[in-house]
């Protein structure tokens, strides 16, 4: 039984959006929300990529 879910805003680039859509279209998931919620149950469950995703700063966009 799928879980009751919350509507959110949130903000990506161009480049962000494209990336996820297109993971989306490579493993046929079913919509763009599921695609995001896919990636947010895999960091749940692996504390230890946790370090490597949020302690590192990231910007791909900066000069």
């Amino acid at each position: 039984m799928a879980s009751p879910k919350q509507t959110y805003e949130i903000e990506l680039t161009p480049d962000q959006m494209a990336f996820m859509r297109s993971m989306k279209d490579k493993f046929q998931i079913s919509n763009d929300s599921k695609t995001f919620r896919v990636v947010i149950d895999y960091l749940i469950g692996t504390r230890a990529a946790h370090e490597e995703v949020f302690n590192k700063r990231r910007c791909y966009r900066c000069d």
